[in-house]
């Protein structure tokens, strides 16, 4: 079973300086039929204006992923975290117990475009904690890479969640594919470009839920960025 999510059909919070597209109900947006795929609850896709951002604010019990598109981001936590995500990194906070943070546009100039992803983790209550990584941009050239997991990696982040979000920057004409295991579901966000997915046309802030199979192929239209969550 496929359902596709258009860009189009999304909701949308506009204000002064955040415009954010939400694919599962999300703040205002509350579609029934929107929310979130197994442990996959929140993909936002935000821009926030040069100085702006962000403030303070409090999470519990998710594993937070942000992926910068372009821009760069400032995070604080209450943990003593303080960094800058650039565009080639991955971050993840868990709430767990309790944890706030603020992420702020880096720049006073430029926009910043990112996606926020919020995963169920598999139990309440772990110790809050915050990791940032430099994905090796190699190793996801024109392939599906593991980017954060349950076992996180050398440039992973690791998940509270037997859950891997892969991703995939392809050339023109090319074909990536990921093999499922039996019970797994998958949802595919395209990040740029333009994709095609069993004869369905996709593009940038389009998406692909599914279940029941055991391969995903996934073929370039254009240069194009693609995420791909594994979910249990």
């Amino acid at each position: 079973m496929a359902l596709i999510h258009e860009k189009s059909s999304r909701g949308r919070t506009q204000t002064g300086w955040l415009d954010s597209f939400h694919t599962f109900s999300f703040g205002g947006f509350n579609d029934p039929a929107r929310v979130g795929h197994r442990s996959l609850r929140v993909i936002n896709e935000d821009r926030v204006i040069p100085g702006a951002g962000f403030g303070e604010h409090s999470h519990a019990d998710m594993e937070i992923i942000t992926y910068v598109i372009s821009g760069a981001l400032a995070h604080r936590d209450s943990l003593g975290n303080g960094s800058t995500i650039h565009v080639g990194d991955v971050q993840r906070m868990s709430a767990g117990t309790g944890i706030t943070h603020s992420e702020m546009n880096a720049s006073d100039t430029e926009p910043v475009h990112f996606l926020q992803i919020w995963i169920l983790p598999d139990r309440d209550g772990v110790e809050p904690s915050y990791e940032q990584k430099a994905i090796d941009t190699a190793k996801a050239t024109n392939r599906f890479h593991v980017i954060a997991g349950a076992g996180g990696g050398m440039d992973a982040v690791h998940l509270h969640r037997n859950v891997s979000v892969l991703l995939a920057r392809m050339d023109d004409g090319v074909t990536a594919t990921h093999e499922f295991a039996p019970g797994r579901a998958g949802f595919l966000q395209i990040v740029n470009g333009m994709v095609t997915v069993d004869g369905e046309t996709l593009s940038a802030g389009d998406g692909l839920q599914f279940t029941g199979r055991d391969i995903c192929t996934v073929g370039a239209m254009t240069n194009c960025e693609a995420l791909l969550f594994d979910l249990d």
